[in-house]
C-alpha cells in the first residue's frame, strides 16, 4: 500500500504500469509514506537528504553518492516527516527487462534467434545498497528522472533503460569479482561469507557520519574483528576504514559542490581533523575542498 502527502511525483511515461513498463518515478516533498509495496527490480536514488529504505527488517540510508536496488517483489516500505525537502529519482524495470538483457549479453546471437522469448534467469547478489563514488549510475538515473519531468527528449527513454541495465550489468559482473575472492571452498560457506560482508559494508555506510569501530562493524556482520578485516580487505581489495573514508570524501566532494562551507562538511561528514580532511580530500580529488567548493 502506498500513502503520499507531498508534492504530486512525476511518473513517466504517464498512465505507466509497474511491471508492465519502464517507468521513472520523480518525487519532492517532506511526508512520505510507503508500506511493504513489492514492484518490479528498481533503482532508488536520492538527488537531496538522506532517505531510509526498510527492507526484510533493515533500513537502507540512501544518500546523494549511493543508490539501493530492490529485486522483483521485494517489498520495501519508507516513512519520513521532515523539515527540508526530500527529491528521490527512481526507475522500475519492466519484469524481466534487465534479466533478459544479461541473458542476452552472455549467450551467442543464434541462441536468441532459435528462442528469441526464452525466460531469462534472476540475477543474484544485486538487490543491496551500492556506493557510487563517482556518480556512474546515480547520475545516469537522475539526468534521466529531470529529463522526464521536463518531457526533454522523450524519445531516447527506451534507449535510457538500455543503458543503465548495462551499467547494471557491469555492477553485476564486479560482485561476482567479489565473490570469488571470498577464501572459501563450498559455494554455501561462500555465499554467506558474502553476505555477512555486504551486511558490514552496508552498515558501515549507514554509519559514516559518525564515530565507527571495527568492532561495532564486525558485530553488525556476526564475524569477529580479525575475520571481519582479513575477509573484507582480501574481497573488496581494501580495509573497512578505507572504505569508510572513500565513502566520507565522496559525500564531502558533493556538500561542497553544493556550497556548504568547508569546515561545515568537515563536521558533517564524520571527520575530526580539518587537516586531515583536507589532505585526504586532495589525495583523492587533486584539489583541496576550498578549490572545490568554489569550482
Amino acid at each position: 500500500m502506498i500513502r503520499r502527502r507531498t508534492q504530486p511525483t512525476y511518473l513517466f511515461p504517464e498512465g505507466a504500469k509497474f511491471s508492465l513498463d519502464n517507468v521513472v518515478l520523480h518525487a519532492r516533498g517532506r511526508r512520505h509514506n510507503v508500506t511493504d509495496f513489492a514492484g518490479p527490480l528498481s533503482i532508488k536514488t536520492v538527488v537531496n537528504g538522506s532517505v531510509g529504505w526498510t527492507v526484510g527488517g533493515r533500513e537502507y540510508m540512501v544518500d546523494n553518492t549511493s543508490f539501493l536496488v530492490l529485486g522483483d517483489d521485494e517489498k520495501y516500505s519508507m516513512d519520513f516527516d521532515v523539515p527540508q525537502i526530500m527529491e528521490t529519482a527512481c526507475v522500475f524495470f519492466q519484469t524481466g527487462f534487465v534479466e533478459k538483457m544479461a541473458q542476452d549479453a552472455t549467450t551467442p546471437v543464434t541462441t536468441s534467434l532459435d528462442a528469441p522469448d526464452r525466460t531469462a534467469p534472476p540475477l543474484p547478489y544485486i538487490s543491496r545498497l551500492h556506493t557510487d563514488s563517482d556518480l556512474a549510475i546515480v547520475r545516469r538515473v537522475q539526468t534521466l528522472a529531470r529529463r522526464c519531468s521536463a518531457a526533454l527528449q522523450p524519445s531516447s527513454f527506451e534507449e535510457d533503460f538500455f543503458l543503465i541495465s548495462n551499467d547494471l550489468l557491469g555492477l553485476y559482473e564486479q560482485i561476482r569479482s567479489r565473490m570469488a575472492r571470498v577464501p572459501a571452498l563450498k559455494s554455501s560457506t561462500r555465499e554467506e561469507l558474502f553476505r555477512r560482508l555486504e551486511t558490514g559494508r552496508e552498515y558501515i555506510h549507514g554509519h559514516a557520519d559518525g564515530p565507527l569501530s571495527l568492532e561495532a562493524v564486525a558485530r553488525a556482520a556476526c564475524l569477529s574483528r580479525y575475520h571481519f578485516h582479513r575477509v573484507f580487505a582480501q574481497v573488496y581489495e581494501k580495509t573497512p576504514h578505507a572504505y569508510l573514508t572513500e565513502i566520507r570524501l565522496a559525500r564531502a566532494q558533493s556538500l561542497l559542490k553544493r556550497g556548504m562551507a568547508v569546515v561545515d562538511v568537515c563536521v558533517d561528514i564524520g571527520f575530526s581533523s580539518p587537516s586531515s580532511f583536507s589532505r585526504l580530500f586532495r589525495i583523492r580529488y587533486g584539489v583541496s575542498p576550498a578549490a572545490a567548493r568554489k569550482g
